[in-house]
């Protein structure tokens, strides 16, 4: 059987082939105008996949490299603090030696104390810095000053409640706090209803950890560790409900009014370190080290009653503060160290990462060269093609 060829198909033919290597040619253009090998998932669909994670991973690494960089001003700033602050530990110490011999009087004790009262306000303004309009040394509390210029007994503030509560009757706290550090305690609603119904879950440390489930509320009151309570009217009307949320923060004796929680730092993937100094561990002293602030009025106060041996007893408890605060100083720039590690170890993996998105996705421009040299040729060729179509007559079926 003879096929007979019309020409119509030759028509379509030609279209065809026309079409494709024009198609042909403008993915080469593409190519070399972007210079990239792949330009949408049609081009290679495995390797666009290894891209986008190239890119995620990319992403995170920069992410970690901005922390670092937001995280290296916070850093100079507290070791800049806690430098000043040893400054001003070893001229107390001096003071402290110069009015502790039997040569001096009472006069010249008295105008020491003046010396040391300023020496203490230098150092509350330095517990007390910010960066930014975070406070170096409150620990997790950072929009709170840290540190009061007088001693305080222990207390608690008043009771909050979690913005998302359902509950619209009262908190209040009672009992005397008798922790040696300051802590936040939370209470967690596990079963809602009204007082008599209701469970729940006590945290000591701002809802990290958690206790057991109770259910002793039937007389409003929770009894939380270390002396506090907490006791709940309720109005009658929006009972606790599952999830609700109430903390109350509790101070021990002295100064400092922050907290003892690490700030943590991502540097890396499933890596992170804590970078901030707390006021507990470099001012308060309250892991057997010295309490600067107390020290400080003791000094005074053995100034102004020109009592010799009470001077050299604060003078002891000096070094003692002076050791602590070049401890936290070391601290800083033992993080430092690490984080200019990490970020030396991110720079090295953001370059391998950089050579195999490369190796990936960027055309050989020889190669793209050389193909479009004969894609060029091809359109010419299917162009001529095409515009023979039109010029047939009767007279070339004759011949």
């Amino acid at each position: 059987m003879v096929m007979r060829i019309t020409e119509s198909m030759r028509f379509n033919n030609i279209v065809s082939s026309l079409g494709n290597a024009q198609s042909q040619y403008n993915s080469i253009l593409e190519k070399m105008g972007s210079q990239k090998r792949i330009n949408r998932i049609s081009d290679d669909p495995l390797g666009m996949t290894r891209l986008l994670d190239f890119r995620q991973v990319q992403a995170s690494i920069d992410q970690c490299q901005r922390n670092i960089d937001d995280n290296n001003g916070w850093l100079a700033m507290t070791e800049s603090k806690l430098t000043s602050a040893g400054e001003l530990l070893t001229k107390a110490r001096e003071l402290a030696i110069g009015q502790g011999t039997a040569t001096a009087s009472a006069e010249t004790r008295r105008i020491t104390a003046e010396n040391v009262e300023q020496l203490k306000q230098q150092m509350l303004s330095l517990a007390n810095s910010q960066y930014g309009d975070r406070y170096l040394f409150s620990g997790s509390r950072m929009d709170a000053a840290p540190f009061s210029a007088a001693s305080q007994s222990a207390n608690t503030d008043t009771p909050t409640s979690a913005s998302s509560n359902n509950f619209d009757g009262t908190v209040a706290e009672s009992g005397i706090y008798t922790a040696g550090v300051n802590k936040t305690y939370v209470v967690k609603i596990i079963t809602g209803g009204i007082l008599t119904d209701a469970s729940y879950k006590v945290s000591s440390d701002g809802g990290k950890t958690w206790g057991a489930e109770q259910n002793d509320l039937d007389t409003g009151t929770i009894n939380l560790p270390d002396g506090i309570s907490l006791t709940f009217t309720d109005s009658g009307a929006n009972h606790l409900t599952a999830g609700d949320l109430f903390s109350v923060h509790a101070y021990a004796e002295g100064y400092y009014k922050g907290n003892n929680d690490n700030l943590m730092l991502d540097i890396g993937k499933d890596a992170a370190i804590h970078y901030n100094i707390t006021g507990e561990e470099a001012f308060a002293g309250r892991n057997g080290g010295a309490d600067i602030f107390k020290t400080l009025d003791d000094l005074k106060s053995a100034l102004v009653n020109n009592d010799q041996d009470a001077i050299l007893v604060q003078l002891e408890n000096l070094n003692i503060a002076s050791e602590q605060i070049n401890f936290a100083t070391s601290k800083v720039g033992t993080v430092v160290n690490r984080i200019e590690l990490a970020k030396s170890n991110l720079q090295d993996f953001s370059l391998q990462l950089t050579d195999l998105t490369s190796q990936t996705e960027d055309a050989d421009m020889a190669e793209l060269a050389t193909s479009m040299a004969m894609r060029q040729s091809a359109l010419q060729a299917s162009y001529s093609m095409a515009s023979k179509i039109g010029s047939n007559t009767i007279l070339d079926f004759i011949k």
